[in-house]
């Protein structure tokens, strides 16, 4: 089971990928073995007129049709990647992140939606070796982030030293934390647990004890602790 949008989408880009490649797969490997066995050497068999020759200089082979198959066909699929490719980008890493108009989850933020009211964002900040996070009632945390349930979750995220990369391992989902820049990603999040949060860019010698903690709670439960935190 998904436990987040962004699994379901990279599980999606994934299966086309290795969909397109299982096909393609089958078709050069059946094709292979149909030129083995029916063009295999025989005693009998001779040269045909056009082999290469030393000395000589080829005839052209005429074979056209065969190139622009090809050439179609792999256009074809470096279209369909391509286009998914981007697809999934552009809708995990919008120029404008989700907006009022189908955002949902405020109400966990103790927020009612508003004629043109965005999504709550959350700052997170990259530190050597720690991460902070703020919320919009200005809180903020170490190293541990609460988020409700089946809400949208928008995100900030920026360094306040070196370059960092935030990353929700089970989430498959990451961006980079560059001092003086602001990245925005977005998830929602569909299984209440604890997710792990880790630096992917190497940022000094304690880059491999910069690990934090998500944790998805339900809507109820996080309204009160959300109201209650200091």
């Amino acid at each position: 089971m998904a436990v987040s949008n962004t699994q379901v989408i990279f599980d999606n880009l994934y299966g086309i990928f290795t969909d397109l490649a299982i096909v393609v797969g089958v078709i050069v490997f059946a094709l292979m073995a149909y030129l083995i066995i029916r063009y295999r050497s025989k005693k009998s068999s001779s040269d045909p007129e056009d082999t290469p020759r030393l000395g000589r200089i080829p005839t052209a082979r005429g074979h056209g049709r065969n190139v622009l198959i090809t050439v179609t066909l792999s256009t074809f699929l470096l279209a369909v990647l391509i286009i998914t490719s981007f697809a999934a980008v552009d809708t995990l890493f919008p120029n404008t992140p989700p907006n009022a108009t189908w955002c949902y989850g405020i109400a966990a933020y103790n927020q009612t939606q508003a004629t043109g009211q965005s999504c709550p964002r959350l700052d997170v900040t990259g530190h050597q070796f720690y991460w902070v996070f703020r919320y919009p009632n200005n809180h903020t945390y170490t190293n541990f982030f609460r988020v409700p349930v089946d809400t949208t979750v928008v995100l900030d995220v920026t360094s306040a030293d070196v370059f960092h990369d935030f990353g929700i391992i089970q989430f498959k989902i990451k961006t980079d934390a560059i001092h003086g820049r602001t990245n925005t990603i977005w998830f929602i999040p569909y299984t209440p647990g604890n997710y792990t949060i880790q630096c992917f860019e190497l940022c000094g010698t304690g880059h491999v004890g910069m690990i934090a903690t998500l944790a998805v709670m339900n809507v109820t439960a996080f309204q009160n602790w959300y109201g209650s935190a200091k």
